[in-house]
């Protein structure tokens, strides 16, 4: 009897912890404790491990970059060891949205974390019962397949998919996220010429209303997507304003602040020029390219997969913007190699492409002509029509002048 008083008492912590997701954030710590607490004192069940998973994944959502991450990443990863002792079919949907959600990108590639998420939606989906905890897994998915270059077709494909699914279970309230990740993945593919559409969600302003973590939730989300946008389509400024309003969040997720430190650094090159048409950005924000350098070695360390080619071309513009030429050359090829080994496409043509422009600037055309074509070729392996024409005008200036 005591231990089914004790199994079901997890259950309702994990239902607890769910619920808190939307509505009350600060309580996931405590809950998180108290089923390891629990666990500790009676037995490990299949709940337990859920609750494991959630203490690694409160301490990965912190933006301090001082929290002891790999300590976090240790937890989950014996939590998902548990996970095989166990009968895990009911619980996979919620143990893969935390665990590959929060905690595993700061330590496997994401190409594995979006697998996986996939599975916790098709199994939350199959199983009926688990719809929303499903709901979670394809609002991280469609982040975490977007920032790992998978194929922008195929992504825009998944996402009407999770959208139809959502609008069939009348699940609205992950509506206003699916949208925001699809309205990204159709700007990248053609400005939404072809690709674009409107999901109404009538129930979002109320959400918002009732629930001040569903509001910054749904923020966060907006600026991340509207940073994204402006920067692959050069919009240099507004790319800057987004990313001042995301790292101005309290609440900013740590792999999203990660990402948006690394996007806003490598902006900062772009030259922005005041009202005056004088002066660059970057000496304004050097102290964000020192941060955002910082962040990103210690995430290397940890992951090289996920941030090593991110360190590397952060390093190859600044040589470049110092005009230390040779050492340039050096990170931009290391960038290019360690991009194309962790398979992130989109990154490696971006490598490719501002490798390009530096040639083109130390007047080695020829060379710059080669990498902007690799690049093209990136860029169309991405499925981005919007990349490719870009970079086919850089080199039609670039062929022209010579």
């Amino acid at each position: 009897e005591s231990d089914s008083v004790f199994v079901f008492t997890l259950k309702f912590y994990t239902l607890l912890l769910c619920i808190s997701f939307w509505k009350k954030p600060e309580l996931m710590p405590f809950l998180g404790c108290r089923i390891i607490h629990l666990s500790l004192v009676h037995g490990v069940c299949q709940d337990s491990v859920f609750g494991f998973i959630l203490y690694a994944s409160v301490l990965c959502q912190q933006n301090k970059f001082d929290i002891d991450i790999q300590e976090a990443c240790r937890v989950g990863r014996m939590a998902m060891s548990l996970l095989k002792s166990f009968d895990s079919a009911k619980i996979i949907p919620k143990v893969n949205f935390a665990y590959y959600g929060f905690v595993a990108l700061h330590n496997l590639p994401l190409q594995i974390c979006s697998s996986n998420l996939r599975k916790g939606f098709e199994v939350g989906i199959s199983g009926g019962e688990s719809v929303t905890i499903a709901s979670y897994n394809s609002m991280h998915l469609l982040r975490i397949a977007l920032l790992a270059g998978e194929n922008l077709l195929s992504n825009l494909k998944e996402a009407d998919y999770h959208i139809e699914i959502m609008t069939r279970f009348r699940n609205k309230l992950v509506m206003p996220y699916l949208q925001a990740y699809r309205d990204t993945i159709s700007t990248l593919i053609d400005r939404g010429e072809s690709t674009s559409a409107k999901v109404i969600c009538t129930e979002v302003e109320e959400a918002m209303a009732s629930s001040a973590v569903y509001a910054t939730r749904h923020k966060e989300t907006v600026y991340l997507n509207k940073l994204l946008q402006s920067f692959w389509l050069g919009y240099s400024q507004r790319c800057h304003h987004y990313a001042k309003k995301s790292l101005e969040m309290k609440l900013l997720g740590r792999h999203n602040k990660l990402m948006i430190l690394w996007y806003a650094a490598l902006n900062s090159f772009r030259g922005i020029k005041n009202s005056n048409g004088n002066g660059s950005q970057f000496v304004k924000v050097r102290p964000l390219y020192k941060e955002a350098m910082s962040a990103l070695r210690s995430a290397a360390e940890l992951s090289p997969w996920n941030f090593r080619n991110k360190v590397h071309l952060l390093e190859a513009e600044l040589y470049s913007f110092e005009r230390k030429n040779h050492q340039a050359k050096s990170a931009y090829s290391a960038a290019i190699t360690s991009s194309s080994c962790s398979r992130y496409i989109h990154e490696q043509g971006l490598a490719c492409e501002l490798a390009g422009l530096h040639y083109k600037k130390i007047g080695e055309l020829e060379t710059a002509i080669e990498l902007l074509q690799k690049a093209k070729d990136c860029y169309k392996q991405w499925g981005s029509q919007l990349k490719v024409e870009s970079i086919t005008q850089q080199m039609d200036r670039i062929s022209s002048s010579a």
